[in-house]
């Protein structure tokens, strides 16, 4: 069984999920289906996302901003900028553009054209208010993969899965379970 996965590892885990043996139930959060199909966010977003500029508090408030509506991403803030503050202190600039190179390469190759050749239970969850990964991206992967199921959590971010824990923990469980 694959365990759930956000973000870029979504991307690695979808690629890795096309029809194995070993495959029982595959859930997708926050991702795309990359190649021509994904809908990508906009250069500005990118452009934040892997801004390694500014003092490590600078970089924390950004890339929250990001994660979380904005509504909440100013708590989210106060709450644990300290904890994303020293992670982003230690991030490397090379794991950075590592991380950018593997999601430009997503983008380009994917796997939106294999899809379809999915044949396990698959749930596709995503926020509403995802500018990272813009939430259109989940109607496209549920109409590739034949049989999956989409959630969309109103006003969730790209971290919908922090802002809505119980929630998903309910879906993951429910899907799990049938």
């Amino acid at each position: 069984m694959r365990l759930p996965t956000s973000s870029s590892s979504s991307t690695t885990a979808g690629s890795a999920a096309l029809p194995t043996t070993e495959s029982h139930k595959l859930i997708l959060l926050s991702t795309d289906p990359g190649g021509t199909a994904a809908e990508l966010a906009s250069p500005a977003i990118l452009g934040q996302l892997t801004d390694t500029s500014g003092t490590p508090h600078q970089q924390a408030r950004r890339l929250l901003s990001l994660l979380f509506p904005s509504d909440l991403a100013e708590s989210i803030y106060r709450e644990f900028g300290d904890v994303v503050a020293a992670a982003r202190a230690k991030l490397s600039p090379n794991l950075v553009d590592r991380q950018t190179a593997a999601m430009d390469a997503w983008h380009r190759d994917g796997a939106c054209d294999r899809l379809r050749e999915l044949r396990v239970p698959t749930l596709v969850a995503t926020g509403s208010e995802d500018m990272v990964i813009p939430a259109p991206n989940a109607l496209a992967l549920v109409n590739a993969i034949p049989g999956a199921w989409l959630a969309q959590f109103k006003g969730g971010g790209h971290a919908f899965m922090a802002q809505y824990p119980r929630q998903l923990a309910d879906l993951i469980n429910e899907f799990l379970a049938f």
